[in-house]
């Protein structure tokens, strides 16, 4: 089984921690004090009316879970090298018993913003509101407008 089919595979807590995981191996992934307060940065700038123009609107709500293995898949189709970081990610959280992250309190959004940071950055505007740029592809065109639909849908409950 490739590594795609294994990360559709993952439950929702494990794709959490392997998200977590290849972040840490990336040396992504701050403290979490800096973690938690990304992370409400992150829902400000999902709460702006602005950001879902152009993305496609979601009608369920969508778990972390859901939201870490749609940045998981993406980053595997955008940066293939990463398979074997993924892989290794998957192997260790299979063996963790939770001591090494508690996904619970991950701050799934963060995490999300982290591991798309070259594609995908949060700016505070002129007015001090969060807002989330995107400085890729078209978001309608792209898997990184599915990955920023479940964000957006996980704080606000819309695309």
């Amino acid at each position: 089984m490739g590594t795609s089919e294994q990360v559709d595979r993952l439950p929702d807590q494990q794709a959490i921690a392997v998200l977590a995981l290849v972040l840490e191996r990336q040396k992504l992934l701050p403290d979490a004090t800096r973690l938690r307060e990304l992370d409400a940065q992150v829902s400000a700038a999902a709460a702006e009316s602005d950001i879902a123009q152009g993305v496609p609107a979601v009608t369920e709500s969508v778990s972390d879970g859901e939201l870490a293995r749609s940045t998981l898949s993406y980053l595997l189709a955008e940066t293939p090298a990463l398979s074997s970081v993924i892989d290794r990610a998957i192997t260790l959280s299979a063996t963790d018993d939770g001591t090494r992250f508690e996904p619970v309190t991950m701050a799934v959004g963060a995490l999300v913003v982290l591991a798309l940071q070259t594609d995908v950055k949060l700016e505070r505007n002129t007015a001090g509101k969060w807002r989330l740029a995107v400085h890729k592809k078209a978001m309608s065109d792209s898997a990184l407008g599915a990955v920023l639909t479940r964000l957006i849908a996980s704080y606000t409950g819309r695309g």
